[in-house]
């Protein structure tokens, strides 16, 4: 592989469904990489090789692919722009220098964009934007080119100026070098040229002014750039390539750039811009968890950071890696830094070309390998040599926002269904695995329905496990308005010793989170000290199936008076008795049913508050407040809201804020259920 300084390593990202793995596909093909281009259509693309990426038509995980030009290696992390994958693709992020922004020539979704790009600006990552798909009806670069600007800045500049569009797109205009490039069929290889000619005459005045604003942008960095543009004078073109490379490279500017992935066009443009406008590692050095910067030097000791693990079930476990500094040989000993400094030895070192694994014997700094059989290391985990004591930040990963209860479909996969879905959970820090507390069902939780949907059918397919899935059942509870006594007397003759238990008890309602005490009066032993545990046990017992069949709770229970036989009582036959008495005292004591509500947080940007505070208060929400968020354009909603009507509220919040709403709860309390809404699936 090429020294430090001749590499790449460069992010896809952006909206689904905005081209980003055929144009991954394109460049790949473009510089040799691969014989034949495939599609996303027919799953035959290098990157795109899960089966439920064929699935979904779109990538449901991280794709990892390589070329080269111009003797610089590239390395290119394909990640999925569905909103329910993003934190597989934070995770991924931490392994690389820059990002390509991958949009649709529609200025009605560059909105969808926003989440990653705030993720982008949050960690300062060099990016640029393709606006793709140029040839498609009604493809608007000049309004596609408006939404970006006004969404992100006006550092956001088009370096490119289409030659065309929708079908008539068949070139660009290099807005630094002034010189435009139409695409031609190359002979014989399916794949298009540039041919250099002049500017065309329709486009001399957009293009005129669209050059003036990139030198503009670029200036707000350049004092020099500055003074030419003040005196009047055109910039030469070195200067101006410089300062491009320099500012982009250093996230100060966002060029903006066109393509149509689907044929090639503009893909050649691509390559060079990555090659010269970004960084390479021995140009961005990451840093470690104390924020030192750690160089990328071959003969450090060895410094790695795991971004992807994936298990096959034949050939194990990958664990995909960025190293930082030193160098990985293939039948290395490297310290798990941060889980106990275990040592672990590597069954194998490989580079990645899709699903092909290509053997390498070591690998130096700024690369990304995949490092084999590494069964207890994890995503996030960091990894050196020789013992060294370096440690990376872990990307943060978001609470779970959707959940399903599973159960195996068969009977015989119930006992190893846990350690399945245990493989399943280490190849994505986004899933989490619980066992309720109140209704002990087992839980899959997630970022939303597709990223649950994908990993059960993972689960089917690489541990032929299938599942039931269903919406975890919410725990209701009872509880008692009134209070009343009881007698309760059990007798029961046979032959030999009876039974007999004899309790008055009273039932007081409690405030509500108060749960179960019970208290005893007893005066003059009319029930023995040692049966009156048992009375306890009875009523508690009988309380975890009230009336409507919930466990009823913020009571309390006084024993205050009873009888006993010298021969015949016992401590079930007390048992027994309160027993009797408590299923005899609750229907007396008006019960109503209670439902847990939830505290909600939403965060969602400004233009569609009203939306928000309308679905919550038509799942029965108590809106407590709104203030402007921590981020800008952005408001948080609080409310209470019923468990109940929460179980798809992700997918409806996404639906109806274009992907960027999200929210957090926690359990705030019970309250009673108004007639009528208890679910059909309730904690029984």
């Amino acid at each position: 592989m090429a020294e430090t300084a001749r590499l790449r390593n460069i992010a896809f990202v952006g909206p689904h469904h905005a081209g980003k793995t055929t144009l991954v596909e394109a460049i790949l093909a473009h510089t040799g990489a691969i014989g034949r281009r495939g599609s996303v259509a027919d799953g035959s693309t290098v990157t795109d090789h899960e089966p439920e990426d064929a699935a979904h038509l779109q990538s449901t995980t991280v794709g990892f692919a390589h070329a080269a030009s111009a003797d610089v290696d590239m390395t290119f992390v394909d990640t999925p722009g569905f909103i329910d994958f993003f934190e597989e693709t934070k995770q991924a992020l931490a392994g690389v220098d820059a990002a390509v922004v991958v949009v649709e020539a529609d200025p009605g979704r560059v909105v969808q964009s926003q989440a990653i790009l705030d993720y982008l600006e949050s960690t300062r990552m060099p990016h640029l934007f393709v606006v793709n798909k140029m040839d498609r009806p009604g493809a608007d670069f000049p309004a596609t080119l408006a939404a970006l600007q006004s969404a992100y800045g006006r550092h956001v500049v088009a370096e490119q100026w289409p030659v065309g569009s929708a079908e008539q797109f068949h070139g660009y205009v290099d807005l630094a070098e002034m010189k435009a490039r139409l695409f031609e069929p190359a002979s014989g290889t399916g794949l298009l040229d540039e041919k250099e000619t002049t500017v065309p005459a329709d486009l001399q005045e957009q293009v005129q002014h669209a050059h003036g604003e990139l030198l503009e942008a670029m200036a707000d960095f350049d004092d020099h750039l500055m003074e030419e543009l003040l005196d009047g004078s055109e910039p030469p073109l070195e200067e101006i390539e410089r300062d491009l490379c320099d500012e982009c490279s250093h996230d100060q500017i966002v060029p903006v750039v066109v393509a149509a992935g689907a044929s090639g066009a503009g893909v050649a443009a691509l390559v060079r811009a990555i090659v010269k406008w970004f960084p390479s590692p021995a140009d961005a050095p990451h840093l470690d968890a104390e924020g030192r910067p750690i160089a990328p030097d071959p003969n450090s000791p060895a410094i790695a950071r795991v971004i992807k693990t994936s298990i096959h079930p034949q050939s194990g476990k990958l664990s995909i890696v960025r190293v930082l500094s030193g160098s990985i040989k293939a039948d290395a000993t490297l310290t798990n830094i941060g889980r106990g400094n275990e040592r672990v030895r590597l069954g194998g070192l490989y580079r990645l070309q899709g699903k092909k694994q290509e053997p390498l014997t070591e690998a130096g700094p700024g690369t990304i390998v995949a490092l084999g059989r590494l069964d207890s290391v994890t995503t996030g985990d960091t990894l050196t040599s020789n013992g060294h004591k370096v440690l990376l930040p872990r990307v943060p990963v978001a609470e779970p926002v959707f959940a399903v209860a599973i159960k195996p479909k068969e009977r015989i996969d119930e006992a190893k269904i846990s350690q399945m879905l245990a493989r399943i959970v280490d190849e994505d820090p986004a899933l989490r695995l619980e066992r309720a507390e109140v209704t002990h069902e087992l839980l899959l939780l997630g970022s939303g329905e597709q990223h649950l949907s994908v990993a059960v059918e993972r689960l089917a397919r690489k541990y032929k496990v299938e599942v039931a899935t269903a919406a975890p059942t919410i725990p209701y509870q009872e509880t008692i308005t009134n209070g009343t006594e009881v007698h309760s007397r059990y007798k029961h003759q046979t032959g030999g010793h009876g039974q007999f238990g004899d309790v008055w008890l009273r039932f007081d309602p409690r405030e509500r989170g108060a749960g179960v005490t019970f208290e005893e009066k007893i005066v003059g032993g009319v029930v023995p000290r040692q049966f009156i545990p048992a009375v306890e046990k009875g009523v508690r017992e009988a309380l975890l199936h009230g009336t409507s069949g919930y466990p009823v709770t913020d009571l309390h229970v006084t024993l205050f008076d009873g009888q006993y036989h010298d021969v015949d009582s016992s401590e079930q036959s007390f048992k027994t008795a309160a027993g009797m008495g408590v299923r005899e005292a609750l229907p007396k004591c008006t019960p109503v049913v209670l439902e847990p509500i939830a505290h909600v947080q939403v965060i969602v940007p400004t233009t569609y508050t009203s939306t928000v505070i309308q679905q919550l208060t038509g799942k029965r929400g108590q809106i407590l407040g709104m203030n402007p968020a921590e981020r800008t354009g952005f408001d948080m909603i609080e409310a209470y809201v019923p468990s109940v009507e929460l179980s798809r509220y992700i997918t409806e919040l996404r639906t109806g804020t274009q992907g960027l709403g999200t929210y957090s709860w926690r359990h705030e309390r019970y309250d009673p259920v108004p007639g009528g809404r208890v679910a059909p699936k309730a904690a029984v």
